[in-house]
């Protein structure tokens, strides 16, 4: 099946079921995976960021953290990037980071290149979870090409990207959710379920709106819902029972 004729299916199995709020089970081929402990944290505050490489899918997978309640900042760019996280060290970034803390208890950024600086600014965080965002490198890549470079030139600079992404999972004490860009698209609801346990918010009420935004060249950002602290930061059931532990 194409990945039109999946947003297609998709849709027509929500014309079919109510929408639902909070989770739903999830298939074993899941579009993402768990590293690290299941979610259990005894703190109701917690900071999520979403990183990858650019061309690399985060700005949809930011745009769906935002939709199921998420808050990843203000007047936000059509990148939904938060000008004060794009940087490539973390000067200044510690008294952003409590700045934001002292505002809400849950919230997050998103920035393709965080890797440039999380190693350092990981254990300021407050109950960091990382979401990790995967693309196949030759679609990654393909602007670069587009541009000229030649295709080992741009599919180096993605792998780089990729190997320091790498690096920093390695080093990071904390949950982290892998993301196929490819497996997301093609199951959109799946993938939103389980991020929205993972970032502890909910589905939105309007899933005909979340799978038109997945589809590709259709991103936009939109006005946020913020995440309410749960009892209990937690994984969806269904989706820690698919997930699993890497």
């Amino acid at each position: 099946m194409g990945l039109r004729e999946g947003f297609r299916s998709a849709r027509r199995e929500m014309g079919q079921r109510p929408a639902q709020r909070g989770g739903a089970p999830v298939s074993k081929r899941s579009p993402s995976f768990l590293q690290g402990e299941q979610l259990a944290p005894t703190s109701d505050a917690y900071t999520v960021v979403i990183l990858g490489v650019p061309r690399g899918g985060t700005t949809m997978v930011a745009g769906v953290a935002q939709r199921c309640g998420l808050f990843i900042g203000d007047n936000l760019p059509g990148n939904l990037e938060d000008p004060r996280f794009v940087r490539s060290d973390a000067s200044g970034l510690e008294d952003v980071v409590a700045e934001s803390n002292q505002k809400r208890k849950i919230w997050g950024w998103k920035y393709p290149r965080a890797a440039d600086y999380l190693s350092e600014l990981l254990p300021k965080l407050r109950n960091p979870r990382l979401v990790v965002v995967w693309r196949d490198p030759l679609a990654t890549a393909s602007r670069g090409i587009s541009r000229g470079d030649t295709v080992d030139k741009s599919l180096k600079r993605v792998v780089s990207f990729q190997t320091k992404n790498i690096r920093l999972i390695q080093e990071a004490n904390c949950p982290i959710l892998h993301v196929s860009y490819e497996r997301a698209i093609s199951e959109p609801l799946s993938f939103a379920e389980t991020l929205a346990g993972f970032i502890g918010g909910s589905m939105p009420a309007d899933t005909q709106e979340l799978i038109a935004f997945m589809e590709p060249g259709s991103y936009k950002p939109v006005k946020n819902i913020e995440v309410e602290a749960p009892p209990s930061p937690r994984i969806v059931p269904a989706a820690a029972a698919a997930l699993g532990s890497l």
